[in-house]
């Protein structure tokens, strides 16, 4: 079973400029996912994704990482990893490279995604057919949307936490998708998508300084417990 590694990192990013060369404790971000998904051994190939010369220029420090530069007309706010994807599907087709049996997007701004859940992720994908995979966690309280200044809930019931029917949330933690499928309809996740339940604390997402201040927390005290 061929996998191969996907990393997405454009460099673009409001909230937090540059985000995925945001150093916490020291570290890029985006060292943190490179460095599990190198340590996780179920990778043919690792390919680094981006259109920033300083994001491709930091790649090139690891010798067992490729690199694409992505061009710019699918880099920008509203560009999807979809396109990314697709983009670097067709560089690898036109380098006469073999094809993949699956790709897992592992993204830069997951940075405590375990070695050890990528490595749990290939034994269930040996045991099922797989068109499309997300990460999920449980969560404890009903979820709903809001719609006229109201809190609609997605299923009223005020029973005890333990009695309610499980809701589950998607996590960025790692996706993935069969190499047929992508190529079929152009998009990593289905409509039906295979679920694969993550450790809450691997499914921290930076998106903004609160979440690099929580991740920081966290990774200090983990690097303690060792």
């Amino acid at each position: 079973m061929k996998i191969l590694g996907f990393i997405p990192a454009r460099g673009g990013s409001k909230t937090i400029p540059l985000k995925n060369l945001h150093k916490i404790l020291n570290k890029p971000l985006i060292q943190y996912t490179i460095e599990s998904a190198l340590q996780s051994k179920i990778f043919y190939k690792i390919l680094v994704s981006s259109d920033h010369y300083k994001i491709l220029n930091f790649t090139k420090k690891f010798k067992k990482i490729s690199f694409l530069k992505r061009p710019k007309n699918i880099s920008g706010d509203k560009s999807t990893t979809d396109s990314a994807l697709e983009h670097a599907l067709i560089q690898l087709g036109k380098n006469n490279e073999k094809k993949p049996d699956y790709i897992c997007i592992i993204e830069p701004t997951a940075p405590l995604r375990s070695a050890g859940s990528l490595k749990k992720l290939k034994s269930f994908i040996k045991k099922k057919k797989i068109n499309s995979l997300i990460t999920v966690n449980p969560i404890d309280h009903i979820p709903g949307k809001i719609k006229n200044d109201k809190f609609h809930f997605l299923e009223f019931n005020r029973q005890a936490r333990q009695l309610r029917e499980k809701y589950y949330i998607e996590t960025g933690t790692f996706y993935l998708v069969s190499y047929k499928y992508f190529m079929k309809y152009k998009r990593i996740v289905s409509k039906k998508p295979h679920f694969f339940n993550v450790p809450k604390v691997e499914s921290v997402d930076i998106n903004d300084q609160e979440d690099l201040k929580f991740a920081e927390a966290l990774i200090r005290l983990k690097q303690n417990e060792k």
